[in-house]
C-alpha cells in the first residue's frame, strides 16, 4: 500500500540546521507514491523522512520536544525506557551550543525558532507525544517577573483563546450559521467539522499577533504549548499526550487557562503539580510546575509522587566531598538569604551562576562543569559544548532527567520510581565521581577547543559536521513533485 499526500508546495526552509532531516536516508526502503528520495527529503525537511510513513507495530512513539535545550527530556526518557527504545524524539532549539550538546549526546535537533516551523508538515502526522519547556525567566523571582503583570496576563489569556480559534475554531451550534458559505459544517453537511468544530478561524500569525504587545515577547512563548498541541490534534488527531515544564512561579490563572483550552478541544484529562526534584533523590532543589494532559486517557497526577519515600542526598554525598564544606555564591556581597550554603545539605536550585561558586575556605576550588551537571541529574561525562559559561547556562536551564522520567512515567502509566533510584545511584557512584573531580592541567580535546575558539563558526560546531546549512535540501520546482 502506498501513501500519497497533496502536491508539495514551494517552501522556505527556515531552520538554520537540522540533524533530524535524514539527508543520508537510504534510497532503499519504503516509498511514498511517485516521489524520489530527494523529493521525500524535501517533503519531510527538517523532520525525519521516516516520519512520513505510519509507524509499524512495535516501533517507538514519535515525540516532538519544543525548547529542547541540551537534552534533559531525552535523558529522562532514556531513564524511563531503560534501553527499550520506546521514544523517537526530535527537539527544536534555537541555541547552537545547547543543540550541539544534545547532538553530541545522541539526540537530534532542529535549530530554529519553534514559531518558524511549518505545522502542516506531513512528517508531523504520526507524532504521539509533545514536551514543552518555554523560557522561564519572565516568571521567576530571579528575573523581572514581567509575566505577572496584569497587562501581560490579559494578552496571554487572549492569545490562548486565539490559539484555539486558529486550530479548532469554535463549537458549531445547532442551526445554520449567519455566514453559512464560510462555515465548513454548514457548507458541507457530510463533513463533521473536526468533530463538531468549525475548523480554523484564524491564521497562526493572527493567533500570535498579541505577543509583540507584551512587555517581553518570551511571555508569549508559552502559548506554543497550545498552538502545537491543538494543531496536531485538530489536523491529524494522533497526538496522545502532552507534558509541559515551567517555573513554579507560573501563575495558576495561566495553568488553569491552558488546561481549560485543552478541555475545550476535547482532551480527556489535564492537570498540574509543583514538584521538587530533591524529593526523588536529586542532590539539589529544583522546583518546577508540570502540566500534563492525555488526549484519550485520564491522567493520574498523583502518580508523580513517589509511592514510598525516597532518600534525600546532600551535595557533599553526591559529589564525594568531605563534611563541613560551605559554598560561597556571592563573594563578599551580603543578601537577606546569605551568601553561603552548607554542602552537608541538599544544594539550592542550580542556575548558570554556579560557574562562580566556590568553597568558602578555598576560593580556588570552584565547581567543575561535571560536578554542576551531577547536581541537576545529568551524567558526569555528558558532552557539554561551548565555553564554561555556556555549559553552566545549559545545565541551569535543563529539565532534570529524573523529573522528566517521573512526569512522563506517571502520564503514560509506566513505573518510574525504581528506574530513577537506579539512575541516581549510578551517576552518584564512585566511577561517576571520579569523572567529575577536578583535574590538573587536563589536556584540551579537539571538541572542546573547537567549542571555545573565539573565531568559531557555525561550520565547526561539534556534532554538526555533516549538517551544514548548505546541505539544506531544495524544494522541488514548479510547486509539485516530479514523477519517476
Amino acid at each position: 500500500m502506498t501513501y500519497r499526500y497533496p502536491e508539495i508546495p514551494p517552501r522556505d526552509f527556515r531552520p538554520r540546521l537540522s540533524t533530524a532531516g535524514d539527508l543520508h536516508w537510504p534510497d532503499e526502503g519504503p516509498q511514498m507514491g511517485p516521489w524520489t528520495h530527494s523529493e521525500l527529503v524535501a517533503l519531510a525537511y527538517p523532520w525525519p523522512v521516516a516520519w512520513l510513513f505510519p509507524p509499524q507495530p512495535g516501533e517507538p512513539q514519535r515525540v516532538v520536544n519544543l525548547f529542547a535545550g541540551a537534552g534533559g527530556w531525552e535523558q529522562g526518557l532514556r531513564v524511563l525506557d531503560a534501553g527499550t527504545d520506546r521514544f523517537d524524539v526530535v527537539g527544536v532549539e534555537i541555541n547552537f551550543d545547547a543543540s550541539a550538546t544534545a547532538v553530541a549526546a545522541g539526540g537530534r535537533r532542529i535549530v530554529a525558532d519553534v514559531r518558524s516551523l511549518d505545522l502542516a508538515n506531513p512528517a508531523l502526522r504520526y507524532v504521539e507525544g509533545l514536551t514543552v519547556s518555554a523560557p522561564c525567566q519572565v516568571w521567576t523571582p530571579a528575573g523581572l517577573r514581567q509575566g505577572h503583570q496584569d497587562h501581560n496576563i490579559e494578552l496571554l489569556l487572549d492569545t490562548f483563546t486565539m490559539a484555539c480559534e486558529a486550530t479548532f475554531g469554535h463549537w458549531h451550534d445547532s442551526g445554520e450559521c449567519d455566514e453559512a458559505a464560510d462555515c465548513g459544517v454548514c457548507s458541507d453537511p457530510e463533513w463533521d467539522g473536526y468533530g463538531g468544530f468549525t475548523g480554523p478561524l484564524l491564521t497562526y500569525d493572527e493567533a500570535r499577533s498579541l505577543v509583540p504587545q507584551m512587555s517581553d515577547e518570551r511571555i508569549g512563548l508559552i502559548a506554543e504549548t497550545l498552538i502545537w498541541s491543538l494543531t496536531l490534534t485538530a489536523r491529524y488527531d494522533n497526538l496522545r499526550w502532552l507534558a509541559m515544564e515551567q517555573s513554579s512561579a507560573l501563575p495558576e490563572i495561566v495553568l488553569d487557562a491552558l488546561r481549560d483550552e485543552l478541555y475545550t478541544a476535547d482532551w480527556c484529562s489535564a492537570g498540574y503539580r509543583v514538584l521538587d526534584a530533591a524529593d526523588t533523590g536529586l542532590a539539589s532543589h529544583r522546583r518546577r510546575v508540570y502540566l500534563v494532559a492525555g488526549r484519550h486517557h485520564y491522567v493520574n497526577v498523583e502518580a508523580m509522587h513517589p509511592a514510598s519515600p525516597m532518600p534525600q542526598r546532600t551535595a557533599a554525598q553526591a559529589l564525594g566531598w568531605p563534611e563541613g564544606v560551605r559554598v560561597n555564591t556571592r563573594g563578599n556581597r551580603k543578601t537577606s538569604g546569605g551568601n553561603e550554603w552548607s554542602a552537608d545539605k541538599v544544594a539550592p536550585g542550580i542556575t548558570s551562576k554556579i560557574r562562580g561558586w566556590y568553597w568558602a575556605h578555598d576560593k580556588e576550588r570552584r565547581f567543575t562543569v561535571p560536578e554542576a551537571a551531577l547536581l541537576v541529574g545529568m551524567p558526569a561525562d555528558y558532552p557539554w559544548t561551548g565555553s564554561r559559561s555556556s555549559a553552566t547556562q545549559q545545565l541551569g536551564d535543563i529539565v532534570a532527567p529524573t523529573e522528566a522520567a517521573r512526569v512522563v512515567g506517571a502520564l503514560l502509566n509506566m513505573p518510574w520510581q525504581d528506574k530513577v533510584d537506579h539512575y541516581l545511584a549510578q551517576i552518584y557512584g564512585p566511577d561517576s565521581l571520579a569523572l567529575a573531580a577536578p583535574r590538573e592541567a587536563a589536556p584540551t580535546s579537539d571538541r572542546a577547543a573547537a567549542a571555545t575558539a573565539t573565531s568559531q563558526q557555525v561550520e565547526t560546531l561539534p556534532g554538526f559536521e555533516d549538517w551544514l546549512a548548505g546541505a539544506t535540501p531544495a524544494a522541488p520546482r514548479g510547486g509539485a513533485a516530479r514523477r519517476r
